[in-house]
């Protein structure tokens, strides 16, 4: 029982944020101007009449539309959101398992050569600066390197947008680069707090090999631990996802979401603050229910491995 009311409980938080992003979504926008001297003087004035208003026209036209409504590229949301999930999904499920693999093994690396001075530079020296220096930064990193090579003889390949066939490639490697890190510095402290078990001092006295002690014993008993971790990789993942998709160009799911905010530098005084409302719910609302089913896949695991969790369900 506890389990059903861990989904449910999770279940109901998604509704209560999803109304929340809706209303938000849904405020007035309009602002009005007015002139001092030579200056333009904008200012926005909210009003719970046009408030109301956005919010029954919005669910008027989901109502008579069955859908969430009308891009501003007079498409209906649903086959955009179809539309970039495809490209978005291809990168997001490589990215994850990437991270997941040799961020487990770059933690093995830290753990097994911690006691020499190089490989403590090689292991969690660099496991330390993957993690303080910026994804954004990483990402300019490589993409100016291999201009530079490629104006040096390099063979030209495409490291923006997503025209060519192998266009996903970079984003993947990107989004993987900082989760990895940190997986990385999780794994190492589950095998230091591991190694000091009794079961593992006996594995060693009994002359068990150190190779078998580590990836069967020690390894195997951090996985609930590592697993605590499930979310916060996840949702560094998603959140690296606009970023990753802005910087490469690429049309996905972040991509898309940020047009459809219309972020711009200025605005001309009195002109509504723009937004594409129905594609901002939409895409919103997407990944929140990516969110919420990994939020499921988490407690689910966490039910399974728990030893403690008897015949409850």
């Amino acid at each position: 029982m506890n389990l059903f009311l861990r989904l449910l409980s999770s279940l109901l938080l998604w509704v209560c944020m999803a109304t929340i992003v809706i209303l938000i979504v849904l405020l007035p926008r309009d602002t009005v101007s007015h002139r001092v001297g030579v200056k333009d003087i904008m200012s926005y004035h909210f009003t719970w009449e046009n408030y109301k208003k956005n919010i029954d026209d919005y669910f008027e036209e989901v109502k008579t539309k069955k859908s969430l409504g009308t891009t501003n590229f007079e498409q209906p949301v649903e086959s955009e959101l179809l539309f970039y999930f495809k490209r978005s999904i291809i990168v997001l499920l490589p990215a994850m398992v990437l991270s997941i693999f040799f961020g487990i093994c770059k933690g093995v690396f830290d753990y097994r050569f911690q006691a020499y001075k190089l490989g403590q530079f090689f292991g969690r020296g660099t496991t330390w600066m993957g993690q303080a220096v910026p994804d954004f930064f990483l990402i300019f990193l490589c993409q100016t390197f291999l201009s530079m090579a490629m104006n040096h003889g390099f063979p030209k390949i495409h490291m923006y947008g997503n025209d060519v066939w192998y266009s996903f490639f970079f984003p993947i490697i990107f989004l993987s680069m900082y989760p990895a890190f940190v997986i990385a510095r999780y794994t190492f402290q589950a095998l230091e707090e591991e190694e000091e078990m009794d079961y593992i001092k006996t594995a060693k006295a009994k002359g068990v090999p150190e190779r078998v002690v580590l990836w069967k014993h020690i390894l195997g008993n951090c996985y609930p631990k590592l697993l605590q971790h499930f979310m916060p990789i996840i949702l560094m993942l998603f959140s690296g996802m606009f970023v990753v998709e802005f910087l490469t160009l690429y049309h996905g799911i972040g991509w898309r979401l940020i047009t459809a905010i219309h972020i711009r530098y200025s605005i001309m005084a009195g002109e509504p603050l723009p937004i594409d409302a129905p594609a901002v719910i939409g895409f919103s609302l997407l990944l929140m229910v990516l969110l919420l089913l990994a939020q499921w896949i988490n407690q689910i695991l966490n039910y399974v491995l728990d030893p403690k969790r008897g015949g409850d369900f």
